[in-house]
């Protein structure tokens, strides 16, 4: 969610970043507006008997802020996860778009949610949701959301236990992603001592982010019907992707000054992240408690901006290099174990375009 990341609570895309504005101008064969436009209609048909004034209040609270946030710029990068898991899976063609898009759904829910628990101010070129409508429209809308792929799972050209398998995977990726979340909202960094917080860090990436991008390409995978170990294999490769994304958007919010909105974020309620979990690697005892000490007190006053500078002058000289390797690896990972595949090109490519697009 940060990921449902966490659950998605850090996007992949900010306001105003140019290396990741440059990856969103990229052409993707999903439109998740126009989706649910064709959709909606399903879901109105039930409502059809309800009082126009009624109809009027869903359309006002619920369907046309959803229909604006979901309208907004993004890399579709889930949708084409599950695309890639199709294919490495066996599937022929194009995988079915609108299995493709149901991670998209959950993943635009979660970052509903992170926002309000965040106190963001805007997302994907926009105001944050519930700048608009209010915290209580907001999660409403939200939760809607959640649900929402629950109900266009049986509409899927798939067999029987497809669809079942789906929706499985669907109910364990939502609960992994909020265990995750569990971890990112219940402690301040401040409160964990040095040699425990990559750890906790590393868990709460791979509940909230992992566990998402696991369930684009084990999604994929299953639709196309391919055997179970295939399955598992792509997950794993799909919970690694994650987790190095989820570090390139911790490490980037600090590095990259057009990203520091998003850091402050991170900074003012204290967030565990891989930019402090490194920073536990590489300062001394002395100098990491300093650190803490001082977000601490930044989060009392909202002046984070010091500490995201003592930060950057400890991460600078490791950059994005842990992220990267974790990144490598998991392709490396089916690189191994898939040689040959025919699409295992596209993927790899695909990688490079995700790591090109932190900078």
């Amino acid at each position: 969610m940060k990921a449902v990341a966490t659950v998605g609570r850090r996007s992949m895309v900010a306001p105003g970043d140019p290396p990741l504005q440059r990856a969103l101008r990229q052409t993707a064969p999903f439109d998740l507006a126009d989706f649910f436009d064709r959709k909606l209609p399903t879901v109105m048909g039930v409502e059809s008997s309800a009082a126009p004034s009624c109809q009027a209040v869903w359309q006002g609270t619920l369907y046309e802020p959803l229909r604006e946030f979901l309208g907004r710029r993004s890399k579709n990068l889930r949708a084409r996860l599950v695309q890639h898991g199709w294919r490495l899976g066996g599937g022929h063609g194009a995988a079915p778009s609108d299995l493709c898009l149901l991670p998209e759904i959950l993943h635009s829910a979660s970052l509903i949610v992170d926002d309000i628990q965040d106190g963001a101010h805007a997302r994907r070129g926009g105001a944050a949701l519930h700048r608009l409508i209010g915290v209580e429209q907001a999660l409403n809308a939200a939760n809607w959301l959640y649900f929402w792929p629950y109900a266009l799972l049986p509409a899927l050209v798939l067999p029987a236990g497809r669809r079942r398998r789906c929706a499985d995977l669907i109910t364990r990726a939502l609960l992994d992603c909020h265990r995750g979340q569990a971890l990112d909202l219940g402690v301040q960094v401040w409160a964990l001592a040095p040699v425990v917080v990559q750890a906790v860090v590393a868990e709460q990436s791979r509940l909230k982010t992992g566990r998402l991008t696991a369930l684009c390409t084990g999604l994929g995978a299953i639709a196309a019907g391919a055997r179970p170990d295939r399955v598992a294999l792509l997950q794993q490769f799909g919970e690694q992707v994650g987790v190095a994304l989820q570090m390139l958007d911790d490490l980037t919010a600090v590095l990259l000054p057009a990203r520091h909105d998003k850091a402050g974020e991170d900074l003012r309620c204290g967030r565990p992240t891989w930019a402090w979990a490194l920073a536990a690697r590489e300062c001394s005892s002395d100098q990491y408690h300093a650190l803490t000490a001082s977000a601490q007190t930044a989060a009392q006053t909202g002046n984070w901006q010091p500490v995201c500078a003592a930060l950057t002058t400890v991460l600078a000289p490791v950059g994005l290099g842990p992220a990267r390797r974790a990144l490598a690896a998991a392709g490396d990972l089916l690189g191994d174990r898939l040689a040959g595949h025919a699409h295992l090109g596209d993927l790899r490519n695909e990688l490079d375009g995700l790591e090109r697009a932190y900078g």
